[in-house]
């Protein structure tokens, strides 16, 4: 076999590992999600997973390539001298960030779908990549912290459950009965679909403040995480709506204009 010949089958043969490592990836990451959507549940952080199926399945692809390429790294690696001092100062960040990603990932200090406040940056993670987590901002930006910053700083995680609660200030006119206002508030929260009532959350009415136009009532209830500006709009309706029918009023600032014409004038 003459070298040329030699170096075309190992270059089929190091193209044909990166394929099937390719179809591997796919096929086992379909695979998961046939089998999830078997038991009627949902995957949870199919982007990290398919991150690391990745890295593992490339890893074992390369090392085969460079075994057939006989390619010993050790010479290289013993070669390398005062350079891999500057090479390991060059690269302690990223491999600080790589580490700390598999212990955020092992431990699940934060997993995809999350709303978390990490940094003083306040989203959703999207994703968990080899050295930063992307985070989804509320206004549509996409944020990049290191992943030495998740592992080591505080990590805020809101709605860690599956429900989220709402506040809703309701100014009421003081010449209206307080209890009767109450209890019409609690009857809206009662007959509202999307407001949760199981023995896990409290859904209440209390008193918030005397303020200039009227009696402040604060109503506190709780929805499911899917449905939180749904809720809001349907709770603020009903309760703008039963209101009326009742004849409750909401007050608002009148503001009166007094003009001083002394001498007759317009």
């Amino acid at each position: 076999m003459t070298i040329t010949t030699a170096l075309l089958m190992k270059s089929i043969v190091s193209i044909i590992a990166l394929v099937v490592a390719y179809i591997v990836h796919k096929l086992i990451m379909k695979s998961i999600d046939k089998f999830m959507s078997t038991v009627g549940k949902e995957l949870r952080a199919p982007k990290t997973l398919s991150l690391l199926l990745a890295f593992l399945i490339y890893g074992f692809a390369i090392a085969g390539i460079l075994a057939v390429w006989d390619v010993n790294l050790t010479p290289y690696l013993t070669g390398l001298g005062i350079s891999g001092v500057v090479l390991g100062l060059a690269f302690q960040e990223p491999l600080t960030n790589f580490l700390s990603g598999i212990l955020v990932l092992v431990t699940r200090k934060v997993f995809e779908g999350e709303v978390v406040d990490i940094d003083g940056q306040t989203g959703v993670v999207d994703a968990i990549k080899m050295n930063h987590t992307h985070i989804l901002t509320f206004d549509g930006k996409l944020v990049l912290i290191p992943n030495r910053k998740v592992w080591s700083g505080t990590v805020t995680k809101f709605w860690p459950g599956k429900y989220r609660r709402v506040d809703i200030n309701v100014t009421v006119d003081y010449s209206t009965d307080m209890n009767f206002a109450i209890d019409v508030l609690k009857k809206v929260l009662d007959e509202e679909p999307f407001v949760v009532k199981d023995d896990s959350v409290n859904n209440v009415v209390l008193f918030n403040s005397f303020d200039n136009s009227g009696v402040t009532l604060s109503v506190r209830f709780w929805t499911e995480r899917e449905t939180y500006f749904d809720t809001i709009n349907a709770v603020a309706t009903r309760i703008k709506k039963t209101f009326e029918e009742f004849g409750i009023k909401i007050p608002y600032s009148i503001v009166e204009v007094k003009i001083n014409n002394s001498e007759g004038r317009v």
